[in-house]
């Protein structure tokens, strides 16, 4: 992936999720109770995964 794509991909997303955040708010759904409901385990299974994941992201979007 080149440079000038994760601006234009940030781009993108960004304002899709804030819409879908909104929406979530005028519908009533509130987030906070989804993740009140995990139980914490999982939250301590998952962290490693995405920890794993933020350094491939740095690894590769690191220049050479």
């Amino acid at each position: 992936m080149n440079r000038e794509s994760l601006p234009l991909i940030i781009g993108l997303i960004l304002p899709i999720v804030l819409v879908i955040i909104i929406g979530l708010y005028y519908y009533g759904i509130d987030l906070t109770e989804i993740f009140k409901k995990i139980d914490n385990i999982y939250y301590l299974i998952i962290l490693p995964f995405v920890l794993g994941f933020l350094v491939i992201i740095v690894k590769f979007t690191r220049p050479a």
